[in-house]
């Protein structure tokens, strides 16, 4: 009854536009959907792993400062529109 309750809310508020799924890759919201999104999407998951293992390996503060920001830079560079 709650989930189904919370879907209906988000049916209510959220645009129309965000309700379809059908991959586009022109589309801002729609290209999360492609197989090419999701494949670079992995990618950025593997690289936060990684780096997130190596931040506690070394757990210096520079190093894990330095490292974070570049992560993320590299996540929003993978995953921005081409």
């Amino acid at each position: 009854m709650g989930i189904a309750l919370l879907r209906f809310y988000l049916y209510l508020l959220l645009p129309e536009w965000m309700s379809n799924q059908n991959p586009d890759s022109r589309h801002f919201f729609r290209r999360k959907f492609t197989s090419a999104y999701r494949a670079r999407l992995r990618c950025v998951r593997r690289l936060w792993l990684g780096s997130g293992l190596l931040m506690l390996a070394l757990p210096i503060p520079p190093v894990v400062i330095t490292l974070g920001l570049f992560t993320t830079f590299i996540s929003f560079s993978l995953l921005d529109e081409h």
